[in-house]
């Protein structure tokens, strides 16, 4: 249920130094959230201290424009019609400008594990025959574990799943492995996938891994046509159509508390905007300790702030071939593991090492998206390889705080690291692709640190806090806080991380913004935006150049006084 807010006082002609709301942050959570705002007729600013907007959602371009990668939207769940994404886009006229595209309905992720290859299916049903087939000998075991997972996560047998996410959901989902005697190799392939949320599986909760399943098991999985980046550029084009502005390179480094309120920001620099209000769609824990600042802060924030865990952080390898990989059949999205010790590779990494065999996620965006030639040119593809590594600096030999520029990238054993990273990476991948050496022209890796400077995250962590049961469900951080004036979205607020559940949250927070429940008014039929008040879409549009707005507004937009639904 959406908590609600006093409605914001009406704008006025002369409110021109003060903005309705600042949003802080372009992910795809501060992005919807600013978006719905500025479609409900409230002046918004989002701030961004990147040089493009989209956050996880973003692409970069290298070799002279000729490889485009995502850096984080490889697949997404409930993409289908009547799902979460679908109903968030409509209330913003978007359905039609951001279309997703199935990935192989038989099977959208292909998992290998010694031994065996899965394909991961939709459905419960047919997800239960699969592994059956694959591990005859479990079935009993099989058939108890699916079952009480899919009364978790579906909602299935009503009356049982109480008890049941008593008796098993907050339990580590090893320890229900455990009490059906699974084998590791049926483990490994139920687990394969866990890398979206990378957190050890004898520290998650059943019911996130069961949910983590539901997410996909449902409708599938999905991939917006022309890439990532136009999710950004297409919310950016809602805020600044609807008299709002997005600003890029532009860092906050002080939220302005005044009488125990949020009145505004300080910028790197000094400039000090004010706003009614402010929502921070940045990494929560820097939100409070370095944006809001210690003496802001109530006890209890303090004492979960200080044994605040993040998931994991990635290790991405970036790499292009001249080959079409379609023609041979290679899946668009696979899970490769070189062990099946799953939860043993997640100890050591924690333990602030890195073994020699590291697991790959393998997004082939080339394939995913066929219609499109925006990620390589004909005959060519392009690959994003996924794993994760320790955060701690020491590991990567970095003094200095990597958003302070890319200094530690000169450091010789920073470099030595990466490229041994980069090999172990490349060697998994070639499970899936043998010759990926012999067709790569084109490899480029970033680490931990390469991610915690350009999005300011705690740890370098790509989904937030670490899903343990005391961060789920009623104990995950509200959208509101205890300052007036200050709300939260992004993914480690009560609507989960994932590219789903932040723009789903980002439409929540603007609700609470607005003292209204915009996602039952959405579901209702709701739709906030005109499309025709939107900038025409020409041959010539390019998703990642409108999602670079910076500080000049691309063009004058009339602005419409709304009427609540």
């Amino acid at each position: 249920m959406t908590q609600t807010a006093p409605p914001l006082p009406p704008t006025t002609e002369a409110d021109t130094e003060t903005w309705d709301a600042v949003v802080v942050g372009a992910g795809p959570g501060g992005l919807t959230c600013a978006a719905y705002l500025a479609a409900n007729g409230k002046r918004v600013l989002v701030l961004e201290a990147n040089q493009v907007v989209g956050g996880s959602t973003q692409v970069f371009r290298r070799a002279g424009n000729k490889f485009e990668f995502d850096v984080g939207t490889h697949y997404v769940g409930e993409c289908g019609p009547g799902g979460r994404m679908q109903t968030a886009l409509s209330g913003l006229a978007l359905t039609e400008r951001i279309k997703w595209l199935r990935q192989r309905p038989e099977g959208h992720c292909q998992i290998m594990v010694p031994g065996t290859t899965f394909q991961t299916p939709t459905g419960w049903d047919t997800y239960l025959d699969r592994l059956i087939a694959a591990f005859p000998a479990e079935e009993k075991g099989l058939r108890r574990c699916v079952r009480i997972m899919r009364i978790i996560a579906a909602g299935e047998e009503p009356r049982r799943r109480p008890y049941m996410l008593l008796r098993w959901g907050v339990r580590p989902v090893t320890k229900l492995f455990a009490a059906c005697g699974l084998s590791a190799d049926a483990q490994a392939v139920i687990l394969a996938e866990n890398g979206d949320y990378t957190w050890p599986p004898h520290r998650t909760p059943t019911a996130m891994h069961a949910g983590f399943l539901h997410h996909y098991l449902q409708a599938g999985a999905y991939y917006p046509r022309g890439g990532g980046q136009v999710i950004g550029a297409h919310l950016t084009d809602v805020i600044q159509t609807h008299g709002g502005r997005v600003r890029t390179k532009t860092k906050v480094e002080q939220i302005l508390i005044e009488d125990g309120r949020a009145v505004g920001v300080r910028l790197r620099g000094g400039e000090e905007i004010r706003s009614k209000v402010v929502v921070s769609a940045a990494d929560f824990k820097k939100t409070w300790t370095d944006l809001v600042g210690d003496e802001h802060l109530t006890r209890r924030l303090r004492r979960r702030l200080g044994s605040l865990e993040m998931t994991l952080p990635m290790f991405a390898v970036y790499v292009a071939l001249d080959v079409d990989l379609r023609e041979r059949g290679t899946p668009p999205l696979a899970w490769v593991w070189p062990t099946n010790d799953i939860d043993g590779y997640y100890r050591e990494v924690a333990a602030g090492r890195c073994p020699e065999r590291m697991p790959v996620g393998i997004s082939c965006p080339t394939a995913k998206d066929p219609e499109g030639t925006h990620s390589a040119p004909a005959g060519f593809s392009t690959l994003e390889l996924v794993s994760w590594a320790p955060k701690e600096h020491e590991f990567w030999n970095v003094e200095t705080d990597p958003a302070d520029g890319d200094g530690y990238g000169r450091d010789e054993r920073y470099r030595q690291l990466k490229e041994e990273l980069t090999q172990r990476v490349l060697d998994t991948a070639e499970l899936m692709i043998p010759d990926i050496r012999e067709r790569m022209v084109f490899c480029e890796a970033s680490t931990p640190i390469t991610q915690e400077r350009f999005t300011l995250t705690t740890d370098g962590s790509c989904y937030g806090i670490a899903p343990l049961i005391k961060n789920l469900g009623p104990f995950r951080p509200k959208v509101t806080t205890h300052i007036p004036g200050l709300f939260l979205a992004g993914g480690s607020t009560e609507h989960m991380f994932g590219i789903n559940a932040t723009i789903w949250g980002g439409m929540g927070t603007a609700g609470t913004v607005l003292g209204r429940d915009l996602v039952q008014e959405v579901r209702d039929g709701a739709v906030f935006v005109d499309e025709a008040d939107l900038t025409p879409i020409t041959d010539d549009f390019d998703p990642l150049l409108a999602s670079k707005p910076g500080s000049v507004i691309r063009r004058a937009a009339r602005r419409r006084p709304v009427a609540n639904p």
